[in-house]
């Protein structure tokens, strides 16, 4: 039963990864068949795994038609951003007050991303530097049930990361723009925070959706 759980989760953690970052393409239809050779395992880790994506929101599954990546709309884009502004304002608004200069620390180190812009793992690096930044600083809040709900909102808000980064290659600047949060943490400044966070959120809204 140990090594069926184990098995179950690192399918459940390989195919989450490979949607996160589009390596599935939104939309893609998925079935236990076509990962039988990838992972050398039965169908029925696969299929768990599957329908433990469908609870992220991460896959979809329609009966007679089976599993696919859940798409992305204009509309998802739209809801998307507007969960992380409430969620991000209203998490630094929590942070604010309780972080220590510790933990203020920790986040800037945790910016900072070590590699060669131009190889093949840095993006992929610069999103999860990105992901845990924002993960510890939600953490700081104290409030878990908010930190829950986060967590699976960036499970979405990944993808749309990894769409930007492909779609505007060539003219992507690298940089987390962190320095504000952490110089408004750092003043005990709930409403720079709050602006900086809104405007970096707005502006990657804009770069993703085009405008």
């Amino acid at each position: 039963m140990a090594r069926e759980t184990v098995l179950r989760q690192q399918v459940y953690e390989q195919i989450k990864h490979d949607i996160i970052t589009c390596k599935l393409s939104p939309g893609e239809p998925l079935s236990e068949n076509q990962f039988l050779d990838r992972f050398k395992v039965s169908k029925t880790p696969i299929r768990e795994a599957l329908t433990s994506l469908v609870q992220d929101g991460l896959v979809e599954y329609t009966p007679n038609r089976g599993f696919m990546v859940t798409p992305i709309s204009v509309s998802d884009i739209q809801e998307i951003f507007e969960a992380r502004i409430f969620f991000e304002t209203e998490l630094f608004r929590l942070a604010v007050k309780k972080i220590s200069d510790a933990e203020i620390e920790d986040l800037e180190k945790q910016s900072r991303v070590d590699g060669e812009a131009k190889s093949a793992d840095y993006a992929e690096k610069f999103l999860e530097s990105n992901r845990k930044f924002h993960t510890a600083l939600a953490a700081a809040g104290g409030n878990q049930r908010l930190l829950w709900y986060y967590d699976t909102l960036m499970n979405e808000a990944q993808r749309l990361f990894y769409m930007d980064i492909s779609h505007h290659s060539k003219e992507f600047q690298w940089g987390h723009g962190h320095e504000g949060i952490i110089n408004a943490l750092r003043s005990r400044d709930e409403i720079a925070g709050v602006t900086v966070i809104r405007a970096a959120l707005e502006d990657a809204r804009k770069r993703v959706l085009g405008i």
